[in-house]
């Protein structure tokens, strides 16, 4: 592995050994003891959030490396995948107070979106009226959830990842990543050919963590600066 990957990977390492990571795991439980008010509540609810999912994908990809079988790419390219997503959200959240708005609210966006795939399915199926009842429960308790929280609809558009990426400043480096990353996390046609080259995949896995711990620590930083302002 070369030196440039090295240092990311221990980069990734030191935000836990240098003591950031209990810094940070300290304030998110000053945020969810006082969130400074009811106005407040939502957004400490979205940062405790995405802390959670970016150490937890990251312990997943370390894990995964250190005691993952020799062919384990899909597992590290998907985790590593992951947490780009992820730095691509704490970018944008940590950006502005409208922006993390947005993606609290897309929340209801996408489990609607789910819902109505299900309900096109069933009328394109000839599923029965009573088929989807369960759904259009779902969907009322969603879009009443969504009112309560000041959320006017939950139909239309939702922020896309490729689209944050972009207003953040590193879309080129989200394309490329997502493209690669998706590759080897799926059963495309070059992990069918080439999946017993050992030198390959030896490669693959340890592109995959070493990107992933960019990642992490790309997200850990913008979310520890965020959290650490006197005022959301």
């Amino acid at each position: 592995m070369d030196s440039e990957r090295s240092r990311w990977i221990g980069d990734a390492a030191r935000i836990a050994t240098s003591g950031r990571w209990d810094a940070v795991n300290e304030r998110l439980k000053e945020m969810a003891a006082n969130p400074g008010g009811p106005d407040n509540a939502w957004w400490a609810e979205l940062f405790l959030g995405l802390c959670s999912q970016v150490f937890s994908e990251y312990l997943l990809l370390k894990r995964a490396y250190e005691e993952g079988a020799a062919r384990d790419v899909s597992v590290l390219a998907w985790r590593a995948r992951n947490l780009l997503e992820l730095w691509v959200w704490s970018m944008y959240c940590a950006r502005s107070r409208e922006n993390a708005r947005r993606l609290y609210e897309d929340a209801a966006r996408d489990i609607n979106g789910v819902l109505a795939a299900f309900k096109k399915w069933g009328e394109a199926t000839a599923q029965t009226a009573e088929w989807f009842e369960p759904g259009t429960s779902a969907q009322e308790q969603v879009s009443n959830r969504a009112l309560s929280d000041g959320i006017a609809s939950v139909n239309g558009r939702f922020k896309e990842v490729r689209e944050a990426a972009e207003e953040v400043g590193i879309g080129d480096d989200f394309n490329l990543y997502n493209r690669i990353l998706s590759k080897w996390a799926h059963p495309t046609a070059m992990q069918i050919r080439f999946s017993s080259n050992d030198e390959l995949t030896a490669w693959q896995r340890d592109s995959s963590f070493s990107n992933g711990c960019l990642f992490f620590a790309g997200a850990f930083s913008a979310l520890q600066e965020r959290i650490f302002l006197t005022t959301p």
